[in-house]
């Protein structure tokens, strides 16, 4: 039988500046979505590179403020174990010169979508959860999940 656990801030924040891919929902000119991209966390912020015409910037620049959700995990189906941590905030477009050169220095989001990615968009978190399914075993040391360069 497999048991929940909840995470706390610190292993929730440690998953989640470790990844590289998790999905943010939220809702556009059109109705929801949800949309993976690669990302960053700079201190209490998720940052995201994405296109200029994109829901996503259409939302930041007509919206800002609004609530969004951003989700990573990890799911392992042999042994039915995984994790679970989501992100709540407003969405901003991020335009501060000093602001984007320490993302750039500390660790800019790299899309793998082809296209032009020039805006950068943020999450700042007001809200961060996560919970564990399986016991036994620590997700913040699983060796299967690592950030590649």
């Amino acid at each position: 039988m497999s048991a929940e656990v909840e995470l706390d801030d610190d292993a929730c924040r440690a998953l989640l500046v470790r990844g590289v891919v998790g999905r943010l929902a939220f809702w556009a000119y059109d109705g929801p979505r949800v949309h993976p991209f690669n990302y960053a966390v700079l201190g209490g912020l998720v940052a995201i590179r994405t296109r200029p015409g994109s829901a996503l910037t259409r939302l930041a620049r007509e919206r800002p403020g609004a609530l969004v959700a951003f989700e990573l995990d990890q799911l392992d189906h042999a042994d039915q174990r995984g994790w679970s941590v989501q992100a709540r905030g407003p969405v901003e477009e991020l335009t501060d010169p000093a602001l984007l050169a320490e993302i750039e220095r500390v660790r800019p989001p790299r899309p793998w979508a082809p296209g032009e990615r020039t805006v950068l968009v943020g999450m700042r978190w007001s809200e961060l959860t996560g919970r564990q399914l399986g016991t036994g075993w620590d997700p913040t040391d699983a060796q299967a999940f690592r950030r590649l360069g």
